[in-house]
């Protein structure tokens, strides 16, 4: 272990041990923190405690059968659960940072249950992703002989989290929701649309920039394309498509003449600079689009939340601004139920690189470590059932 490791722990500890009555809360926290500052390899956690037993399970989904992995600890009783959701990646349930993930919060007391959903595994996200995590989270709370019913959450990343918390607001659901955790996820898919086309966003007033990343434009782009009514303009957006993922500053202009209406709206929308535009161009969407787009919304779904919730965001995020989470944190229905963090140590889900100087420590190392010794800290509190 580098040494910078053991006296980042070895700090966060000691005032961890300082402010927190609960010892065994903070003994967790600390142990959660040094694997994931060891993510590569084993930390604390993975030297102190057995491997999870990782079980093949399915289930019958809304639109089929659903493989998962179940990840469980050592024979005991039954613990609280945590549906993981893996959000908008090809690799799925399989993806290595999200198994080694599951492994780490198994390893910390939880069950784990990550399917694997198809729809987001194929890069898209759509209303019927929602369905998928509210059968999930019933079959894991479910599972009596593993899990505790009334101590269960769900955990979402990104565009991953929008469809869990609106699940999770669900009637049928909501009142056995005990957490939910989203890092890096969303309060109003407009708000992102026009952060990813004009790199411009806003909260309570205040304006701000970062230069776009064009990939997600087109990552956008191909998760709606098949509701795109015109076959013509389908075809060209798809040429479009393949253009643009194999070079961003490649020009779309040769394709213009050949596009249809709802190809040149669907493009306009991605391709403007002024934000104050996003709304009108995105009522000229196909309806179908557009739908989509509310449904998936957050927003009208977290009046009805009944969890507590759990929200980060890297402040340096290129694809959702760290401003939707505040969003998030602003309309939850009860503020007494929210623990938010915005982590200067993050892009989007992954974490940045900085050098450890003296200065640096005190000023960035210590408190983002705070920052996320606290985050685990909310987490470890459904470690153990009231």
């Amino acid at each position: 272990m580098r040494s910078k490791t053991i006296l980042f722990l070895l700090t966060v500890g000691l005032l961890a041990a300082f402010f927190a009555p609960a010892f065994p809360r903070v003994f967790w926290s600390t142990l959660f923190l040094s694997e994931l500052l060891n993510f590569e390899s084993k930390g604390w956690l993975g030297k102190w405690t057995p491997a999870p037993r990782i079980r093949a399970v399915s289930y019958n989904g809304p639109n089929g059968p659903v493989t998962a992995d179940l990840y469980l600890p050592q024979p005991g009783r039954p613990v609280p659960g945590i549906l993981l959701n893996h959000g908008v990646v090809d690799t799925g349930k399989d993806d290595p940072r999200l198994r080694r993930f599951a492994e780490i919060l198994c390893r910390s007391g939880f069950v784990v249950l990550v399917p694997d959903f198809k729809g987001m595994r194929s890069f898209r996200i759509a209303p019927s992703d929602v369905d998928e995590v509210q059968v999930a989270f019933e079959n894991l709370i479910a599972m009596g002989k593993y899990t505790l019913p009334g101590s269960c959450g769900l955990f979402g990343f990104s565009y991953g989290s929008g469809p869990t918390m609106i699940a999770a607001s669900r009637p049928v659901i909501r009142e056995k929701v005990r957490f939910i955790v989203s890092f890096g996820g969303y309060y109003d898919l407009k708000n992102v649309l026009s952060y990813i086309a004009t790199g411009n966003f806003e909260f309570e007033g205040r304006r701000y920039f970062r230069k776009p990343q064009e990939y997600g434009k087109w990552v956008f782009l191909e998760n709606n394309l098949d509701l795109i009514a015109s076959a013509q303009d389908r075809l060209v957006l798809q040429r479009i498509l393949r253009v643009k993922l194999r070079d961003e500053q490649a020009s779309v202009e040769p394709f213009l003449p050949l596009l249809g209406e709802e190809g040149r709206n669907t493009l306009a929308l991605l391709s403007h600079s002024d934000p104050d535009q996003t709304e009108s161009l995105v009522q000229r969407l196909p309806s179908e689009v557009r739908g989509a787009i509310e449904t998936l919304s957050v927003a009208p779904a977290l009046k009805r939340l009944k969890a507590d919730l759990i929200l980060a965001h890297g402040e340096d995020d290129d694809m959702i601004p760290y401003t939707e989470t505040l969003r998030l944190a602003q309309a939850a229905p009860d503020p007494r139920r929210v623990y938010l963090q915005i982590l200067k140590s993050y892009a989007h889900v992954d974490p940045g690189r900085q050098p450890l100087t003296v200065k640096d420590f005190f000023t960035h190392h210590l408190p983002e470590g705070w920052k996320l010794f606290g985050l685990i800290h909310q987490l470890m509190k459904y470690r153990q059932a009231d």
